[in-house]
């Protein structure tokens, strides 16, 4: 007799970002981020502890870019630290659940996006 087997859930995840936010960045994250959500069905928690923003509408771009995933039914959430990030999160990803500290202690992986924007002349 067939007895269906429960799928594992994957552990969470931290998507930890570094560098110049900019178009290219915010590029590279959504690129990254589809990827890692689709293979491993995971919560990716994206940290921005370490971005260094240039403008606001990159900023907005970022949080944008997260909204998205969240539409297409990716369980992908900002950790807003920052004035600015907590509230374009409370503008744009209201209906995003809390980062708990148990759902960050069950995190066994960070993936690195580290960027430097270039002088283009």
């Amino acid at each position: 007799m067939y007895a269906p087997q429960p799928l594992p859930v994957s552990a969470p995840l931290v998507l930890r970002l570094i560098g110049v936010l900019d178009a290219d960045m915010i590029a590279a994250f959504s690129a990254l981020e589809r990827g890692l959500v689709g293979a491993r069905g995971a919560t990716v928690m994206v940290d921005v502890r370490d971005v260094e923003v240039l403008g606001e509408h990159d900023l907005t771009g970022l949080v944008d870019a997260i909204a998205a995933a969240r539409r297409d039914g990716r369980d992908v959430r900002l950790a807003a630290r920052g004035l600015h990030w907590r509230r374009l999160a409370k503008k744009k990803l209201a209906a995003q659940p809390a980062i708990t500290a148990d759902l960050a202690a069950a995190a066994r992986r960070t993936v690195i996006l580290a960027h430097s924007a270039k002088k283009r002349h």
